[in-house]
């Protein structure tokens, strides 16, 4: 039974990291598996355990190290299951986690797609785990670079993959699964777009309550920000950085509306 995979995301303010957290609600599950009885095969690649054993299936044709009730394996041979045995597919457990990646692809404000560095997170983490507590990963820039060429991380669209090899104990076979998100990372165009909110009112002090056009440009600035956040959940990849690049560009060198 594959793992629902999922990850939550969290961008330090000070934009110098990502902070991602294994959410997935099923590790060490049963519950939602499928019982494979008498006259049903085995099927590669997918984690058993052996749950009722008359002695009849010799599992360890597929990988088991024995064909005793509760042994857990990953099967690396179809076999049928005979009469009054039965197996239950499960989900990797925690300790079983052999390997945990992390690739980045960054669509940046000047539109051009980056491949990062990939990131060992069973080794970041100090693998072998216990607890999903543990699936906590801090993602900086120097990890994505592999240098410390900047302190922050650049706005952008970030394409992860998510990779965790699980294998159990016994057969050593290889359990892979993967999850590919996209997360909209933008703190330096924030940053930059709160700095002239900020200034609204010593300008107004300024120019003694008249309206000036930077104080517009901020306005602007700002409800274009709270646009893109509204709509990173729903619009397409496409349009978000468009929007990001059109922030970005406005924050850096003004806007051409007149006010």
């Amino acid at each position: 039974m594959d793992l629902n995979l999922s990850l939550s995301y969290q961008e330090q303010n000070d934009n110098k990291a990502i902070v991602l957290t294994d959410t997935t609600d099923d590790w060490n599950d049963a519950t939602n598996g499928t019982t494979r009885v008498a006259g049903k095969s085995t099927v590669v690649g997918v984690m058993y355990q052996i749950v009722l054993d008359a002695g009849a299936t010799d599992f360890t044709g597929a990988g088991a190290a024995n064909s005793d009730s509760g042994t857990r394996f990953v099967a690396n041979a179809i076999i049928v299951i005979l009469t009054d045995d039965s197996l239950l597919e499960v989900t990797p457990d925690f300790d079983e986690i052999t390997a945990i990646t992390l690739d980045t692809n960054i669509t940046g404000v000047d539109g051009v797609e980056t491949p990062k560095t990939q990131v060992d997170l069973y080794t970041l983490n100090s693998g072998p785990f216990t607890l999903l507590s543990e699936l906590e990963y801090t993602v900086t820039p120097t990890l994505l670079e592999g240098t410390a060429t900047t302190d922050e991380l650049i706005d952008g669209l970030y394409e992860l993959t998510y990779t965790i090899t699980s294998t159990d104990a016994v057969s050593l076979q290889a359990y892979t699964q993967e999850l590919k998100v996209t997360i909209l990372v933008y703190g330096v165009v924030k940053v930059a777009t709160y700095k002239k909110l900020r200034n609204i009112s010593t300008l107004y002090t300024c120019k003694d309550g008249a309206v000036a056009d930077e104080m517009s440009e901020a306005d602007f600035c700002g409800a274009y920000l709270s646009c893109i956040e509204n709509s990173a959940y729903i619009a397409k990849t496409e349009e978000l950085i468009n929007m990001l690049i059109v922030l970005d560009n406005i924050v850096k060198n003004g806007s051409d509306i007149t006010w």
